[in-house]
């Protein structure tokens, strides 16, 4: 499977002011299986330690000096025998906070050795040990699900994917053929969605069983880790949280929606403790005024969403069936669509971080209006709707253009033919990740 990124590791590798680098992302997202696949390809000799498989392992990292560490890995079984050649790799890092400790030490005197790490849960194995992030000395490269051109590539649809991620608005016509199955690929994307576990069985077999055991599996995974950080929350709330998360998905979120017989000040701990693992995401509102949105955002008002939209699914049984429903923007009232446009969204951050989403709602009274999402395009506030229909009024973009003469433009995402009306562009939901491309500033 080809993964985005790809390039990132690329001109990682070969820079100079290179520094250790940690994957970061929630659980099985696929960060192992990359750095593997990017030795192999790259010719690198992978030195692999698991710190979660072999905790004796962990005792390597007592020393800060890169010298003993490398010393001990190797009557360990773990020798480094050529910097230049060979990719040490620590993998589950969190599991030793003195480990991502010494990564600044490993930029700070023996740079010339390639040093990766995977992780996840990374702020709790910090806030147990009293460690601090060595800011400044380490790379980050967040790793999310992967999004619908991945998925085009593993189906062995990579001229499809390379019709869509190339196409733009007002350069040439769209293909009704192509249309079409790109909207038939995009049904089976929708179950199975970006893990690439699932994602590999959907791909290469069709097998739809096979897809929907895994996500089990994954869930329980999920489910396992919240006595990890039992500490800081009530166990007994973040699963019920995450048993409702799916469901709550695209509309708009309260505390007492988990459970209101808990305190908001019990809940919120929950909610940011899932956060950090990254298996949901609150979207906040932005009044939208100017770049960067984060500047009038409001964390009081808020919509949340599923790390996954195949998770989503397994989540809520909802069967392959479902998702051959005519109109893909009707399946679960919305959500699903809604779920797939903000990991789209979230895949065309800039490499390296984690990726921000917001959403604009206006509650006047007689005058109510809410846009799915706003995206930020050179230096302009794009709103854009997720809306069925031909015949949708689109009375919420057009009150936000209304209300913000800076923002000219405004995308609506449908299962219709790309189209331009007005100020207003017009994409099939499967270019969700191509906005950018497709916006006349």
């Amino acid at each position: 499977m080809n993964r985005r990124y790809i390039g990132c590791f690329q001109d990682w590798i070969t820079r100079n002011d290179r520094k250790p680098l940690i994957l970061r992302g929630a659980r099985q997202v696929g960060k192992t299986w990359m750095v593997r696949d990017f030795a192999r390809t790259q010719k690198l000799r992978l030195v692999e330690v698991n710190l979660e498989l072999n905790p004796h392992v962990r005792d390597a990292f007592l020393s800060r000096n890169p010298d003993d560490i490398l010393k001990a890995l190797s009557f360990l079984g773990y020798s480094v025998t050529d910097p230049k050649k060979d990719l040490l790799f620590i993998d589950e890092i969190q599991e030793s906070p003195e480990a991502i400790v010494a990564l600044r030490y490993f930029y700070e005197m023996r740079p010339e050795l390639a040093v990766v790490a995977t992780g996840s849960l990374l702020e709790f194995a910090f806030e147990a040990k009293e460690f601090s992030m060595p800011v400044g000395r380490v790379e980050f490269l967040w790793i999310h699900p992967m999004n619908f051109h991945e998925y085009l590539q593993a189906r062995g649809k990579s001229s499809l994917a390379e019709e869509i991620s190339s196409f733009q608005i007002g350069a040439g016509l769209w293909s009704p053929i192509a249309h079409r199955a790109a909207l038939e690929e995009l049904r089976s994307y929708l179950f199975c969605g970006g893990m690439p576990q699932a994602l590999q069985a959907m791909a290469e077999n069709h097998d739809s069983q096979a897809c929907r055991r895994s996500h089990l599996s994954i869930l329980q995974s999920y489910r396992q880790d919240f006595y990890k950080y039992a500490k800081r929350i009530k166990v007994p709330i973040a699963e019920r949280l995450f048993l409702k998360a799916p469901g709550l998905v695209g509309g708009r979120f309260k505390f007492s929606h988990i459970d209101p017989d808990y305190r908001a000040s019990e809940i919120k701990p929950a909610v940011e403790a899932l956060e950090k693992a990254g298996v949901v995401r609150r979207v906040f509102h932005s009044a939208g005024q100017g770049l960067p949105l984060a500047t009038d955002c409001n964390e009081r008002i808020a919509k949340l969403f599923f790390l996954d939209v195949g998770l989503m699914h397994a989540s809520l049984q909802i069967e392959p069936e479902l998702v051959k429903e005519k109109d893909l923007l009707a399946i679960h009232r919305g959500a699903v669509a809604e779920q797939f446009v903000a990991q789209e969204l979230l895949a065309t951050t800039a490499m390296g971080l984690p990726g921000d989403l917001y959403f604009w709602v206006r509650e006047a009274l007689n005058s109510q209006a809410e846009v799915d999402f706003l995206v930020a395009s050179g230096s302009k506030v794009i709103p854009v709707e997720v809306k069925s229909g031909a015949s949708g009024t689109l009375k919420s973009l057009r009150s936000f253009m209304e209300s913000h003469p800076a923002s000219n433009r405004a995308v609506r995402l449908y299962s219709g033919m790309p189209e331009e009306s007005e100020s207003i562009t017009h994409l099939p939901l499967y270019m969700a990740g191509c906005i950018q491309r497709n916006i006349a500033i």
